[in-house]
């Protein structure tokens, strides 16, 4: 009887270190969103995901602004970015636990007109170039 009693608050408190964990790990992180659009053209953002509002940002060029990431445990936090220029509409999730929650440290764009690129840290340069505005 002593013995179930036992294991029942050993899981329990797992449980818990468990969760404390993956708390962790998703607090401490932001999302940077900058203007590379090139000189003179205006990066008008709005980010949010479905219980946050990051709000307007206007951005100049090279620019940036960053947001701190409240990632959910069962991943699904979408951080959603609206943002327009020269008169058009794009789209970017700008991060997506689904997609994003493997990668490690902050979550750096740099928004261009074709596509927007993501920060490698082992290149210090704006080279992961494979997503697209929605």
């Amino acid at each position: 009887m002593m013995m179930v009693g036992l294991s029942s608050h050993t899981l329990f408190f797992s449980l818990l270190l468990l969760i404390a964990i993956l708390v962790a790990i998703s607090e401490g992180r932001s999302v940077y969103v900058r203007n590379d659009l090139g000189n003179g053209i205006v990066l008008n953002i709005h980010c949010k995901s479905d219980d946050k509002d990051i709000g307007v940002q206007t951005l100049n060029y090279q620019r940036e602004f960053n947001f701190p990431i409240k990632a959910k445990i069962c991943k699904t936090t979408i951080y959603s970015c609206t943002m327009t220029w020269n008169g058009r509409l794009h789209v970017l999730d700008a991060f997506n636990s689904k997609r994003d929650g493997k990668l490690g440290g902050d979550i750096k764009w740099s928004i261009q007109n074709n596509r927007p690129c993501l920060f490698n840290s082992s290149t210090k340069k704006y080279d992961l170039c494979n997503y697209s505005y929605i």
